[in-house]
């Protein structure tokens, strides 16, 4: 007969070294396989080494499922990059902050943690759970069903024995509604269509999802999406998840573009808008918009402008063929920006310049 049991052992047993301060490290064992899995306990504060990634692959392989990260008390800046590069490797992060919300949810901690369930996959509950106000901006445009299955467990120690059975990418998207056990994500439905043929209600939700992104200026976006060439929309259990479109460029941003990079955008569309709940990132949704949206662009050329910073979002670009043709400097912003084109569409000509002037070559491996 099958058997199972927990085992502790103290932080000098943890293999993991690059952890400066650890409380306990708890396996789970399955006597039948001999199969182990185990936490760590380290501080948000802990310094990484530059090989982390291979440190953690290293390790996984040994059994590695959840880090319990503890959160520092004069930390006052997320530690993102640390918690992106766990998650990134298949790691259950869970943050134990028992005050984490005490002072709502505009803390610095408390606001990533609610804005990122696919880097932060579970944290310590209030006293009273769960409180109303715990949130994030898209579940106040439209609530997912059910609450995360997590949520239902007993505490890090039963998520970890989970993750004996699910990796913690699927995991994290598993809910629990009305007695049912759904998973986030497997019936997707994209759509790509005229604003005049969507529901006013469908486009009011479109509008909220940008908004909530907190990434654009809001002064134009409802204009700017009910004169737009196309709209797609990613559903799921008849809620909007994601959106994007292909806008029509207004005459101040043709002429700015102009003045800064020498390129006449007149006729083309502008891919923007981009907006995914945090519940279905890493899940493919913006590629696959940006996807849609290129290949019904019809008699148009696209091109998107995107923050030399945003990383991300320049990696979905790559992933879609899409290069970057030129940067400028964006006075509204204050920052670089990157102008980028998908590789099958040519660019404009740059004013006062011949026909065989190169642009610059961008790599989309």
């Amino acid at each position: 007969m099958k058997t199972t049991s927990w085992v502790s052992a103290p932080c000098r047993h943890c293999p993991l070294d690059f952890f400066a301060k650890m409380g306990r490290v708890y396996r789970w064992r399955e006597k039948q396989t001999e199969a182990v899995w185990f936490s760590v306990t380290a501080r948000l504060d802990t310094s990484s080494p530059s090989d982390l990634p291979a440190v953690l692959e290293k390790w996984i392989g040994k059994g590695l499922k959840m880090i319990r990260w503890q959160n520092s008390p004069d930390r006052a800046q997320k530690p993102a990059n640390l918690l992106w590069q766990t998650a990134k490797a298949g790691i259950w992060n869970h943050v134990s902050a028992p005050d984490l919300f005490e002072n709502g949810t505009d803390a610095v901690l408390a606001r990533f943690v609610l804005n990122h369930p696919h880097v932060v996959h579970s944290f310590d509950l209030p006293p009273d759970r769960p409180l109303p106000e715990i949130t994030h901006a898209y579940e106040e445009i439209d609530s997912l069903p059910g609450i995360p299955f997590w949520q239902t467990l007993a505490g890090p120690l039963e998520i970890l024995s989970y993750l004996g059975q699910y990796p913690a990418d699927h995991l994290v998207r598993m809910r629990w509604a009305r007695g049912i056990r759904l998973v986030l994500g497997t019936e997707i439905a994209f759509s790509f269509k005229s604003p005049a043929d969507l529901m006013p209600v469908c486009l009011d939700q479109i509008h909220a999802m940008v908004l909530a992104g907190g990434a654009v200026n809001a002064t134009h976006v409802r204009s700017n999406l009910e004169n737009a060439y196309l709209i797609g929309c990613a559903m799921e259990n008849k809620k909007i998840v994601g959106c994007s479109c292909l806008k029509h460029p207004r005459p101040a941003l043709i002429q700015r573009l102009r003045t800064a990079t020498g390129m006449d955008f007149s006729g083309y569309v502008e891919r923007g808008y981009t907006s995914v709940r945090p519940e279905y990132r890493s899940l493919g949704v913006g590629r696959r918009l940006l996807e849609g949206l290129t290949a019904c662009a019809g008699q148009y050329k696209v091109f998107a402008v995107i923050d030399e910073s945003n990383l991300a979002t320049q990696k979905i670009a790559r992933w879609n063929r899409t290069r970057k043709i030129t940067t400028y400097f964006s006075e509204q912003t204050n920052k670089q920006m990157g102008i980028w084109m998908p590789v099958h569409m040519r660019p404009p000509k740059k004013q006062n310049s011949t026909n065989s002037e190169p642009f610059p070559k961008e790599d989309i491996q």
